[in-house]
């Protein structure tokens, strides 16, 4: 688990360590087997030489006659040469002695004196004046070297070397090379750690941002390549790669905004489409209940018509023969009124089921208010109803038949005093453009009366529909203006709130001469609107 928690640089450089040290450890055990052999090899010819430099100069100087000049040479031989432990000379001439020993307190050298002399290593016999034997505890070496003069042996020098000092050096030779080894593993370790800073750690780091940086949906974020080696190709592609992917993301967001705008682009047409089918369907409707309602209001018409006028005449004549009596006059009265009112209902019906002859001409539709306003303001006055206007004065004048658009303005003007039988205010605007297209008008009729209900408002343009009193209203009224607007290529709108008023919206275009519509084929346009 600690290997897993390592980063990159610390495994390599734990596994530099353990494989240094390794190679090191088993180099240093090959070094001191190696070192030992050499210095030991470089020890004994160095003793060997030694002695024999010895034994010359026991003949030059003629140190065997004086011991204590011996004395002092061979002790100056062991602090030159610290491998000697103890230096015995024996004389052969005239008699075999010692004559001097730097140990006189241990065993004498002379070999043949040397206890166990057998259990000891095979000797060596460098040359033919000197031999070699090692201890059996392989700890020493006993060299023995004659002291020749004119062919004759006077004198023999034998030497004790001690291998312990050997492995001394050997170790401090090992400890020396082992530090410098350390110091060069820890060098190493120091250029590693600085190479990966600079050549793979900082730049892992700044990939590694770069990634979470896209991530988070940065994509314009892009890592430096600061090197042509493997981390800067996987510089390169990091980048390469985020680059492609920002291209694909920015192609697939305009491909999603087009597929949504095209989206809701056929939405709309479909939407539109279902709305003109819903007209149409409704237009199918009413053009049936109109042509079943044409019929039996002409036959109705004429049915009633024929009656109604012999009826008519003979009250007339009636009246102008006199009754006799007061009250026979006016009961002659009242008949000769509900005459006219059923007349005058029949005319609306058959009037409703025709085409209208419309006589098209230039109308200044703030004139044709003004003078619908002019026509109600005695009901207004007694209604106390005051009046507000706001027309817009650069509208133009609009092709129509002023006749029978006063006749609408009129009627909506009535609809509105009806509205407010205890007083109100009566608005009247005039806008143009009343779209973006700025080829049509809007003129609107507010009142602040006592609105219509929701279960009302779809139906109050329907024929033979009226919520007023029996005998104040046909319900043909609404019917006739919708009509009416409809063969001026127009449309009528209504938006109402309980105890808040209505408001009625005409859209009428600057020229309709280019096609008028018929009663019977013209498609609804009129909009009815009320609060949610």
């Amino acid at each position: 688990m600690t290997l897993r928690r390592l980063g990159l640089q610390g495994k390599i450089i734990l596994i530099i360590t353990v494989a240094v040290i390794s190679v090191v450890a088993v180099s240093t055990y090959i070094a001191m087997l190696l070192t030992r052999q050499l210095v030991e090899e470089d020890t004994y010819r160095k003793a060997l030489a030694q002695a024999r430099s010895i034994a010359q100069q026991l003949i030059d100087e003629q140190s065997l006659a004086n011991p204590a000049t011996l004395m002092r040479a061979l002790r100056q031989l062991e602090h030159d040469f610290p491998s000697i432990t103890q230096a015995d000379v024996f004389a052969h001439y005239p008699t075999h002695r010692l004559v001097v020993s730097t140990n006189p307190g241990g065993q004498n050298l002379e070999l043949d004196n040397i206890r166990d002399i057998q259990a000891y290593n095979a000797y060596e016999q460098p040359d033919p004046n000197q031999i070699t034997i090692e201890t059996r505890d392989g700890k020493y070496w006993v060299m023995g070297t004659t002291v020749m003069e004119d062919g004759r042996s006077i004198a023999c020098l034998n030497l004790k070397v001690s291998k312990l000092h050997l492995s001394i050096i050997t170790q401090r030779l090992v400890f020396r090379n082992l530090l410098v080894m350390l110091a060069g593993l820890g060098f190493l370790i120091l250029v590693i750690h600085i190479f990966f800073l600079r050549s793979i750690r900082g730049p892992v780091k700044e990939m590694i941002h770069v990634m979470d940086s896209a991530e988070g949906e940065s994509l314009q974020v892009r890592a430096r390549v600061r090197t042509h080696d493997e981390i800067g190709q996987l510089a390169e592609r990091l980048n390469r790669m985020l680059g492609r992917i920002e291209n694909f993301n920015a192609e697939l967001g305009r491909k999603v905004r087009d597929a949504t705008a095209e989206l809701a682009h056929r939405n709309e047409e479909l939407k539109r489409i279902n709305e003109e089918l819903f007209q149409t369907q409704k237009t199918l409707a009413r053009s049936e209940r109109l042509a079943i309602a044409g019929q039996l209001a002409a036959g109705l018409a004429h049915e009633i018509g024929t009656p109604l006028n012999s009826i008519s005449g003979h009250v007339q004549l009636l009246a102008r023969q006199g009754v006799g009596s007061e009250s026979g006059a006016r009961r002659l009265e009242v008949i000769e009124r509900q005459i006219d009112s059923i007349v005058r209902t029949v005319k609306q019906l058959l009037s409703w089921t025709r085409e209208f002859d419309l006589r098209l001409e230039p109308v200044n539709l703030a004139l044709l208010l003004e003078d619908s306003l002019t026509l109600s303001s005695p009901a207004l006055q007694h209604r106390k109803i005051s009046v507000v206007t706001d027309w817009d004065a650069d509208c133009p004048r609009v092709f129509a038949d002023p006749g029978y658009l006063q006749q609408v303005f009129l009627n909506l003007i009535n609809n509105s005093m009806d509205a407010m039988p205890s007083g109100g205010t009566l608005t009247t605007r005039i806008r143009f453009p009343a779209s973006e297209k700025g080829r049509d008008v809007a003129i609107e009729v507010e009142d602040t009366g006592t609105g219509i209900a929701r279960e009302t408002l779809q139906r109050i343009f329907e024929p033979m529909f009226t919520t007023k009193r029996l005998g104040t209203g046909a319900g043909l009224g609404l019917a006739i203006c919708d009509q009416i607007i409809r063969q001026h290529r127009g449309s009528i709108g209504v938006e109402s709130s309980r105890e808040r008023g209505t408001r009625f919206t005409i859209i009428l275009p600057l020229d309709c001469r280019e096609g008028v519509e018929t009663a019977a084929d013209a498609p609804r346009d009129s909009k009815i609107a009320s609060p949610a």
